[in-house]
This record gives structure tokens, C-alpha cells and sequence, in this order.
């Protein structure tokens, strides 16, 4: 049974074990301002304090996914102060992201533009629809792509992230999964079955185990092949799985 509830621009629905988030402001191609980052950042956090949620689906409503910040109010050169302003509340809300146990699932379609992008890149698993946009125009628009790199480099290495952030050049679905930046690639009307059918999967597993391997995955991204061993041994303990 579904249990739906709503703020201002995150609609919040349960299915079972999955939560869904969706992004809620379709006029704007649900363009991040303050008031939605914060919302999206407290579903965040919620569905993260949660024991009855397992996997979390986030996803825009309307024609895309997330278009990035919403400049609307600013004017053509937004005055410094509110830019770095802006970059640095979002790199906080990135490193919430990065820090939750539950597993993300993004379903993506029409525009992931700048901050939408990393929203989508951030989650653990990404599906896109075949009309899904990718792309990252802040140097275009006249702004170190500040926020933005960090998680993108990570995740996809220095030199393909350089040809997205400095050619500003939109890329399709098929381009974002050769990147590695997404999982896989449907019709948008397969877009949420398949996202709802790989969090029912991941639902029923046992949650303990499915949070600590997303724990490993993470921490040993970052470590010489030798200690990220010692840290699977280490989790195996704390399991209980072996003395």
C-alpha cells in the first residue's frame, strides 16, 4: 500500500520498504533553489533515519529530471557572493549524500543539467531514459564549475571529467553510460517500472547486509587494494559472519 505526503517541492511516497522522492517543481524542470535543496536534503536524511526504509528512488516530475540551480532570480551574471554562496550550500548537500547508508536509486529523464547531474551521479545506482540529457554548463554561463567537479571527477577520472565541464557539450544517455555515469538506458515509459523493480530486488534482501556492502563500496573506492581487503575483513567481523 502507498503512502504518499508532500512539502512544497518533494513529493514523499512509500511503497513498502521504498521510499520515493520526487523532485516537484515541473515549472521550473524542477530547477534546484534553496527551498528544494533543503527539503530534498531533510527527505534525505529522514528516509536515511528510517528502519523501515530500505531503498530510496529519486526521480523529477514532469519533463526532467533536475535542469541545476535555479538562476531565474539573478540576472545573467549572478553577483559572486550569491554564487559562492550557492556552490558552497551545495557542496554540503553532496556530502550528506555521500555519507547515507541507504541505498539510491536515480530514474532520469529529459535534463540532468549541473547540480541535477551530480544528484543523479551521487545516488548508487543510476536508470535514464533514452531521452535523458547529461551535461554541465557552468563554465559557459561564466562559473568555475566549483561545486560540481569534485563528485564528477571522482567518479568518472580527470580527463572525461575535463571534456564535460570545459566543452560545456550536453551529452545523450548512451554517451553517459559509456562514462560510466549511469547503469542502464530504457524507453521513458520503462523508466520508473524498472527503477521500482530494481529497489524491490535490493528491498528484499536482508538490510544489514545490503547497507554495509554499500559501506564497503564506498570507503574502499578511495583505498589502496590492500587496506580496502583488511576493511572487507573488518565489516565480515562486525557481521558476525566469521571469528
Amino acid at each position: 500500500m502507498a503512502d504518499t505526503a508532500s512539502n512544497k517541492t518533494v513529493t514523499i511516497k512509500n511503497e513498502g520498504a521504498v521510499r520515493y522522492l520526487t523532485l516537484n517543481r515541473p515549472d521550473k524542470l524542477n530547477a534546484m533553489n534553496r527551498v528544494l535543496s533543503d527539503e530534498l536534503s531533510a527527505a534525505l536524511s529522514a528516509a536515511d533515519k528510517d528502519p523501515d526504509v530500505a531503498v530510496m528512488v529519486i526521480t523529477g516530475e514532469g519533463r526532467a529530471f533536475c535542469a541545476g540551480a535555479d538562476l531565474s532570480g539573478s540576472g545573467e551574471s549572478p553577483p559572486s557572493r550569491e554564487i559562492a554562496d550557492e556552490v558552497s550550500h551545495s557542496i554540503t548537500f553532496y556530502q550528506q549524500m555521500v555519507t547515507l547508508n541507504t541505498p539510491m536509486i536515480a530514474a532520469v529523464h529529459g535534463y540532468a543539467l549541473g547540480g541535477g547531474c551530480n544528484l543523479a551521479i551521487s545516488c548508487d545506482m543510476v536508470v535514464a531514459a533514452d531521452n535523458a540529457v547529461f551535461g554541465y554548463p557552468e563554465v559557459k554561463l561564466g562559473m568555475p564549475a566549483a561545486g560540481v567537479s569534485p563528485p564528477l571527477v571522482h567518479q568518472i577520472g580527470r580527463k572525461a571529467a575535463f571534456e564535460l565541464l570545459v566543452l560545456c557539450e550536453n551529452i545523450n544517455a548512451e554517451k553517459a553510460l559509456e562514462f560510466g555515469m549511469i547503469n542502464r538506458i530504457v524507453a521513458p515509459d520503462q523508466l520508473m517500472s524498472t527503477a521500482t523493480g530494481i529497489a524491490e530486488q535490493l528491498a528484499g534482501y536482508d538490510h544489514d547486509a545490503l547497507w554495509l556492502t554499500k559501506q564497503l563500496i564506498r570507503r574502499c573506492a578511495d583505498m589502496p587494494l590492500p587496506s580496502a581487503l583488511e576493511l572487507g575483513r573488518d565489516i565480515a567481523l562486525a557481521a558476525g559472519m566469521y571469528k
